[in-house]
């Protein structure tokens, strides 16, 4: 069955140039839904497995890939597939790096309790120079409670394991520890109860962008999903419905 199958089709003037698409009418769509998801018993809850698709599992769970379209009917938090469905491990590094796609320069210790401070360095857009590799790249923005600025590379590689960067504008300053992926940024600072807290703080830990995305990730992986014994019937109300609105 076809997800969009049975869709009443509408036409869309996207440019307002005149020019009319037809599109698939989705505001139907949350309107069936809602007597699906109010009633309990025909669902239940599971995990889906690493890098399983929305057709593998329809296939584990019913033998067949055709019931795909059901995990959006009823798990609303599903609208697309590529931001909201869980992704295989390797899936998930190359998203995070993908949407964190600068790097991040984070800011070393200048004394046993004291970081390089960054508030009031740089200016957005300078360009930035590693003392040790001699990299360039352009500053995109600063993260001064966070203790790091991000880096739009131009030439060279920075030093992972971090180096100088000087503003060539302003003539800062910034020693820094490390020189990563901003995947790998601090997202925010942590104690060992998971609270936020300051990064100067004793007992704080890193919480990056990428720790985020994973557990994000963890938490989009259980999922609703029509018990076996009614996805047959529920599917035949659900097109019928459709094809009513439709008419």
């Amino acid at each position: 069955m076809s997800y969009f199958k049975n869709f009443q089709k509408v036409k869309y003037d996207l440019r307002g140039t005149g020019y009319y698409q037809e599109m698939t009418n989705l505001t139907n769509f949350a309107r069936i839904t809602s007597k699906y998801l109010d009633d309990i018993s025909l669902y239940s809850y599971m995990h889906i497995q690493d890098g399983e698709r929305p057709d593998n599992l329809s296939m584990r769970l019913y033998g067949t890939p055709d019931y795909y379209w059901t995990f959006m009917l009823i798990n609303q938090h599903i609208v697309n597939i590529y931001e909201d469905w869980p992704k295989s491990n390797d899936e998930l590094k190359e998203y995070a790096e993908c949407k964190y796609n600068n790097i991040a320069a984070i800011a070393g210790q200048i004394s046993s309790s004291e970081f390089d401070t960054i508030a009031g360095k740089f200016e957005i857009g300078e360009t930035v120079e590693g003392q040790v590799t001699g990299a360039t790249g352009t500053l995109v923005n600063k993260y001064p409670t966070l203790g790091y600025i991000e880096i739009k590379p131009l030439t060279g590689t920075f030093d992972p394991n971090g180096e100088g960067i000087s503003g060539i504008t302003t003539g800062d300053f910034l020693t820094c520890e490390s020189i990563v992926s901003r995947a790998y940024a601090p997202k925010e600072y942590r104690d060992g109860n998971g609270n936020p807290i300051r990064r100067n703080t004793g007992a704080s830990y890193e919480y990056t962008n990428y720790q985020y995305e994973f557990d994000r990730n963890i938490e989009l992986g259980r999922i609703k999903v029509i018990k076996k014994q009614h996805i047959k019937d529920v599917a035949r109300a659900f097109s019928k419905e459709l094809k009513n609105k439709a008419s």
